[in-house]
């Protein structure tokens, strides 16, 4: 009984299919605006434009942990298989960012960008935005 009831469950999973939750939808709608926050070593808003090939990051009111105003802009991290990773300079620091841009389906209803930054010698941060 044990063992028919190990091979029935066994069988079962290997039945089931990856990525099943969330269907491929044929088209890629990730181009486009997006609006972004900002949180750990700099804190506030932005915007990022994703292109087939590039994706460029802007900072609006970002601030550093002693409250002064960071200018953060990064013009083309490239973009290869929805995921970017690139050394930069912005505001004046070393910026080590590595993220990627999710297409939406299944319990996304929009397109979401998402990535984890290094300020060299400053902190850690996260940005994470969604398509306008």
């Amino acid at each position: 009984m044990r063992r028919t009831s190990f091979l029935l469950i066994l069988i079962s999973l290997l039945l089931l299919k990856p990525g099943a939750a969330a269907p491929p939808t044929g088209r890629d709608d990730t181009p486009g605006a997006y609006r972004l926050i900002f949180r750990g070593c700099y804190s506030g808003t932005g915007t990022a434009v994703v292109t087939p090939k590039f994706v460029m990051i802007r900072s609006k009111d970002l601030y550093d942990d002693a409250g002064n105003p960071i200018d953060f802009v990064v013009q083309k991290l490239t973009l290869e298989n929805h995921r970017f990773h690139d050394q930069v300079s912005a505001g004046g620091t070393t910026i080590i960012i590595t993220g990627r841009v999710d297409p939406s389906g299944g319990s996304l209803k929009k397109a979401r960008l998402n990535c984890t930054f290094t300020a060299v010698g400053t902190g850690y941060g996260r940005v994470i935005g969604d398509h306008n």
